[in-house]
């Protein structure tokens, strides 16, 4: 389970005595290292094969991985970093 950022906001909020001072994206820098994680499993692909993955495995793992950086560079998906202060 993944939660919004708004429930972990919410639940600091109403459960502890945290509070979030600053919140920083880093949906567009993960974009770009997920092209760099595809670019790499298909250049080590020969490796991988040898390790005995098939077709469908490197398929399978270059969509994956393709379909995530997509969503991350157009903003559909996010990760956060939070810095919480004690209220």
């Amino acid at each position: 389970m993944i939660p919004s950022v708004e429930a972990i906001e919410q639940n600091l909020r109403d459960h502890t005595g945290l509070r979030v001072l600053e919140r920083r994206s880093l949906g567009p820098d993960y974009a770009r290292t997920l092209a760099h994680w595809r670019r790499t499993f298909l250049d080590r692909w020969p490796d991988v094969a040898a390790l005995g993955f098939d077709e469908t495995f490197r398929r399978m793992w270059e969509f994956y991985l393709a379909y995530c950086e997509a969503g991350f560079r157009v903003g559909y998906l996010d990760v956060f970093q939070f810095c919480l202060t004690r209220r």
